[in-house]
């Protein structure tokens, strides 16, 4: 069987990421590989198939991200071979679990496919070039496409041992060059994703800020590395916000390329009618349970509002040995001693109410 690779989005996720992701350019031509394309034997190998795996993985996650026009042409280009390739192995007669496997690299191949086609991320997506991350995501993986490379604080154990602040540190020395890259590689007008781009690289400097002064002191080598890593985030920051009164362009892809990304990548048997006929139901849904429980706890008072940060931290903390005791009272499950602690590491922090209008969602 295959390894896993990363694991799909929630339908709504798909959806959400899609609609706001770019490629309002032409798509331009198709490079001349598949009219120019040797032939390729033909196989009915399963081992034929886990050869081409390996060598497509190799592919698609290049060592050193290069997103530059000649680059990208050459990928899309090479992208065709390895579909060929892949359309002269036959499963027919194959068992259905490697089958399957087929289907999952045929659907890796069009995800490809799709990114250059269509979305274009790396020429329209300035959060596409956001590479350093504080948190674990809250989906099995990043909401919408990324440059390859990421470096995830949040996997390191503090304070750094030496080895790790190396490899740190080795990390960040990719992300001047890479954004420095960017400059030239972002030429679409899509506004909507540009300003998304402007939030995310203005938390990357934020991230970087408060990392250096986490692991001050613990190599040298590890303080310039973050002081350069800022330092250019904030310059493509400065560059993005001189570039957006340019940017006027829409950030979707259409209800046609989302259905065909759906059905052929993820392999989803909805189309967006389909997904929008379902949020709706499920939105009515919760609607109508909210009115029932303020129908039924109507003539309590208005639960008070959190005004502090000191009453932030008491309520959740009391919330978290509540459920706890809950769960552990009402014998849902068994109550190991790692849970509360889990619960109160996603806490979060106190978020002041703004002056206009109601909190953000999150």
């Amino acid at each position: 069987m295959l390894p896993r690779w990363f694991p799909l989005p929630s339908l709504a996720g798909v959806a959400a990421v899609l609609l706001l992701t770019a490629s309002c350019s032409s798509e331009g031509p198709r490079p001349d590989a598949l009219g120019s394309r040797a032939e390729v034997p033909s196989s009915t190998s399963y081992e034929d198939l886990l050869t081409l795996f390996e060598d497509w993985r190799a592919f698609a996650v290049p060592a050193a991200p290069d997103y530059s026009a000649d680059a990208m042409t050459a990928q899309f280009a090479e992208l065709a071979r390895y579909q060929q390739r892949l359309e002269a192995i036959d499963s027919s007669g194959w068992p259905v679990a490697q089958q399957v496997d087929h289907v999952l690299v045929k659907a890796e191949m069009n995800g490809l496919d799709f990114d250059h086609r269509i979305r274009r991320p790396w020429a329209s997506m300035p959060a596409f070039y956001a590479t350093v991350f504080a948190a674990q995501s809250d989906t099995p993986a990043r909401e919408g496409p990324g440059a390859d490379g990421w470096i995830d604080l949040w996997t390191y154990d503090y304070p750094l041992a030496d080895g790790d602040a190396e490899r740190l540190a080795t990390q960040l020395q990719t992300v001047p060059p890479l954004l420095q890259q960017a400059q030239s590689n972002l030429v679409e007008d899509a506004r909507d994703l540009w300003v998304g781009g402007i939030r995310d690289m203005r938390l990357q400097a934020l991230t970087l800020e408060a990392l250096g002064e986490r692991v001050a002191g613990t190599s040298a080598a590890l303080d310039e590395a973050i002081g350069q890593a800022h330092d250019a985030t904030v310059q493509f920051t400065a560059w993005l916000e001189g570039e957006l009164p340019t940017k006027s362009g829409p950030s979707g892809v259409g209800k046609d390329n989302l259905n065909w990304y759906l059905q052929n990548v993820h392999l989803v048997n909805y189309t967006w009618d389909d997904e929008v006929a379902l949020m709706r139901h499920e939105l009515a849904r919760s609607h109508a349970t909210l009115r029932l429980i303020e129908h039924r706890n109507r003539d309590l008072p208005p639960l008070p509002v959190v005004a502090s940060a000191e009453e932030y931290d008491r309520r959740f903390n009391a919330s978290v040995d509540e459920f706890v005791a809950f769960l552990d009272d009402e014998e849902i499950i068994s109550v190991r001693d790692y849970m509360a602690p889990a619960l109160r590491a996603k806490i979060g922090s106190f978020s002041p109410a703004p002056a206009v209008g109601p909190r953000g969602f999150f």
